[in-house]
């Protein structure tokens, strides 16, 4: 029966970040890079309001766009701490931003449609594109050092261009997007009549006050959709909550689609939620920005080019010097010095790798001992 599979679905591979860190995982004493995961765990008060709503019987479903006071909840944070006028019926919860950005997808795109993308990306955008019988346009961005050039983008508008989606921190690099490429991504999809999306994981965690959001530019109100995740900035990746913003429009639109997909998010998680947008988490951020910092200087003391991340928690460095594709060279790394990082090929750059600083003080210096040595043997052994 496997010839009658939707052949979209037949076509999907494990990804890449899964296929390294599952084998991370059979090795004893890896230092493992992989997996975008803090390594914090979630704060005892948004566990103990969990367990507080179970002991209440918060366990039946729930509206299917969310609970009405999360939803508020939601709306006042984002316009306490990112100065967004959302009402709380623009706000719809998901299973997590993965869920969020699928039920958008969905939403929008007709068969034979095109989502520009900047390259490098995240792992699971192409598919989620695929399944709706539309495609993924990527939009190479290491020639301007990880930004968008303009004229770049508008040359990859077709009839056919349906959304531009972008992520700001970007995963894997960590750069953000700057003024001139927001201004293009805006511009453009005015005049070209196209949605964005725009993922903002990460927008919680950032090294810098130079931060701009295309979600500040009210003239998209009626084009945007922003996803968002309670995972990264709250230590909360197994909770599997997040939220679309979007014009009320879309935003029942979006509802409609992720009520037929997931009914509702599970109702006492949606009440830890309410804790969590209560809680500073800021410290974590502090944390991922001295991560940076050390690991950023351990990168160019081996001599490696990477740009410098803004946010997020990954850098990815290139490895073109070793003539080596980056799955070759991230196996070498993970069975022979025990330390595991994701192929950049994974994210459209086969010349770079990812690794993840969410992790502890101590499994950072060590991974980065270890791939020093790695970069020392390589470069000793083309020396002969």
């Amino acid at each position: 029966m496997l010839n009658r599979i939707n052949p979209q679905v037949r076509t999907f591979k494990q990804s890449g970040i899964r296929k390294f860190a599952n084998e991370a995982k059979s090795i004893l004493g890896v230092i493992n890079f992989t997996i975008g995961e803090p390594e914090f765990n979630t704060d005892e008060r948004i566990k103990e309001a969990a367990i507080l709503a179970l002991r209440n019987n918060e366990t039946h479903y729930p509206p299917n766009p969310g609970l009405e006071e999360l939803r508020r909840a939601v709306a006042l944070f984002e316009r306490d701490h990112n100065k967004l006028d959302y009402v709380w019926e623009e706000v719809i919860i998901t299973n997590g931003a993965t869920e969020a950005l699928a039920a958008s997808l969905m939403t929008i795109l007709d068969a034979g449609d095109e989502v520009i993308i900047p390259s490098p990306m995240y792992v699971s955008y192409g598919p989620m594109i695929e399944v709706c019988k539309a495609k993924l346009i990527p939009l190479n961005t290491t020639n301007y050092n990880l930004q968008i050039d303009p004229a770049a983008l508008e040359k990859l508008i077709t009839l056919k261009t349906k959304a531009i989606l972008i992520t700001s921190p970007n995963n894997p690099t960590g750069t953000i997007l700057d003024r001139r490429s927001l201004a293009a991504v805006s511009a453009l999809a005015k005049k070209y009549d196209l949605f964005i999306i725009s993922d903002d994981v990460y927008s919680q965690l950032v090294f810098t006050k130079d931060y701009e959001m295309l979600c500040h530019d009210e003239s998209l109100r009626d084009r945007l959709i922003v996803t968002q995740s309670l995972s990264k900035p709250y230590a909360m990746t197994g909770w599997r909550v997040g939220y679309v913003l979007a014009d009320l429009p879309i935003a029942r639109a979006i509802a409609l689609m992720h009520a037929y997909l997931v009914a509702g998010i599970t109702t006492f998680n949606q009440i830890a939620a309410l804790e969590a947008l209560k809680t500073d988490s800021t410290w974590m951020c502090d944390s991922y920005h001295k991560r940076r910092d050390l690991a950023y200087e351990a990168l160019m003391e081996m001599g490696l080019t990477c740009v410098k991340p803004e946010g997020a928690f990954y850098l990815f460095p290139e490895i073109r010097e070793f003539k080596m594709s980056s799955e070759d060279f991230c196996i070498k790394a993970m069975r022979e010095y025990k330390v595991a990082m994701v192929p950049g090929i994974y994210f459209g750059a086969d010349h770079n790798v990812r690794i993840s600083y969410a992790v502890s003080d101590e499994d950072l210096t060590e991974g980065l001992r270890r791939l020093k040595q790695m970069i020392l043997d390589l470069r000793k052994h083309d020396s002969i």
